[in-house]
């Protein structure tokens, strides 16, 4: 197959995976590695567990700055002592910590505080588990004088005042990236907050694939949470949304084809930038271009894989991102939306006849009007 600019890999005449001799990979080894590790069916002792990652945006009540993580992370490290959670450090950024039963807390690179829930059987376990942790955090920060506010953006600050409080390399690139581009990426990484709801992805991954992709819109909508940045009202029911589709389009959105789910998720990655492909002084390529170098193999791949944000992510699990963050009292509200009607083969079904295939239009007009 001709790639383009003199790269060639085999075919039809090497083994599946095998690669010519001035390749490190092959796009047929990439599209076999996505399919095993993300699509492929899986059976699990709760095939209706989920989980939830829900960020919150610390703000000091009296001015509303921003409350960096240094202040934060005194407040949790306290908790932590009497909770006898597990302290995690990450060389020199702020430290995350891991609980008892498997739920995580630990900072975005703006100082959002993450939650990161344990997966549960029911979808009440999961909300109750969940609203909890936030209490267990909400009440000692506010006795420091620091509110957790559960917004899709910060409401109160632009850009200027949230500094890059995560310095380990991943964050790094992705800035470095992000600047080289435009001001979407930057705000979003320091002052956006999501509730991202996490779902087993069953013994027909493709079907749920398809119809997660489908939800998009409808959850942006229902869940838009962030019509005011910076001190204004904005144009947008979410904000965030915006900044989402706004960072850079080679990785953002819906990636989904109906003739071959799988193969327009690889051509997906393949065709987004690689941050670690160049810099300030070089430019950089799409992983389809920089593959083409023999010492970029499978390591630079699973990097490559984790920047990559569209609105439903493939893992071991598939992880749905349009939903604005909300305060915890109405978390069962999106949770129970989402997971009664993908959980539920006939509700699925009708689910998927209400909101046919997914539409990238779509979502970026629920991102402007909400409902």
């Amino acid at each position: 197959m001709d790639a383009g600019g003199g790269w060639f890999l085999c075919a039809g005449t090497c083994p599946s995976g095998e690669l010519s001799n001035d390749v490190s990979l092959s796009e047929a080894q990439l599209l076999e590695d996505v399919r095993q590790r993300f699509f492929s069916p899986l059976t699990s002792a709760s095939p209706r567990a989920v989980g939830v990652e829900l960020e919150l945006i610390p703000v000091i009540e009296f001015t509303r700055r921003p409350a960096l993580a240094l202040a934060t992370t005194r407040v949790l490290s306290d908790i932590a002592r009497k909770k006898s959670w597990t302290e995690k450090r990450n060389g020199s950024d702020p430290p995350s910590w891991e609980l008892r039963g498997g739920a995580r807390i630990s900072f975005e690179p703006g100082g959002q505080i993450e939650i990161s829930s344990t997966p549960s059987p029911t979808a009440t376990s999961v909300i109750s588990a969940t609203r909890d942790l936030v209490q267990t955090i909400r009440d000692p920060m506010q006795h420091e004088g620091i509110e957790l506010v559960a917004r899709g953006v910060d409401p109160y600050n632009d850009i200027g005042v949230v500094p890059l409080q995560l310095r380990r390399e991943r964050y790094m690139a992705m800035t470095a990236f992000f600047e080289s581009i435009g001001p979407s990426g930057v705000r979003m990484m320091r002052q956006t907050a999501a509730l991202q709801i996490n779902l087993e992805r069953g013994e027909d991954p493709l079907s749920r694939w398809l119809l997660l992709n489908a939800l998009t819109p409808v959850v942006t909508a229902l869940f838009a949470n962030s019509s005011h940045y910076a001190g204004r009202k904005t144009d947008h029911a979410s904000f965030r949304a915006h900044l989402w589709r706004t960072l850079d389009d080679s990785r953002t959105g819906i990636p989904y084809d109906e003739q071959d789910p799988i193969r327009k998720y690889v051509d997906f990655a393949l065709d987004a930038y690689a941050m670690r492909s160049g810099n300030a002084k070089s430019p950089y390529q799409t992983f389809r271009e920089w593959m083409r170098d023999a010492k970029v193999g499978m390591e630079e791949w699973d990097f490559h894989l984790t920047t990559l944000f569209p609105e439903v992510r493939p893992k071991q699990y598939f992880e749905l991102r349009s939903a604005d963050a909300i305060d915890p009292q109405w978390l069962a509200a999106p949770v129970l939306f989402v997971t009664a009607i993908v959980y539920d083969r006939e509700s699925a079904q009708r689910a998927f006849e209400i909101v046919g295939t997914p539409n990238i239009d779509l979502l970026e007009l629920a991102g402007i009007k909400g409902l």
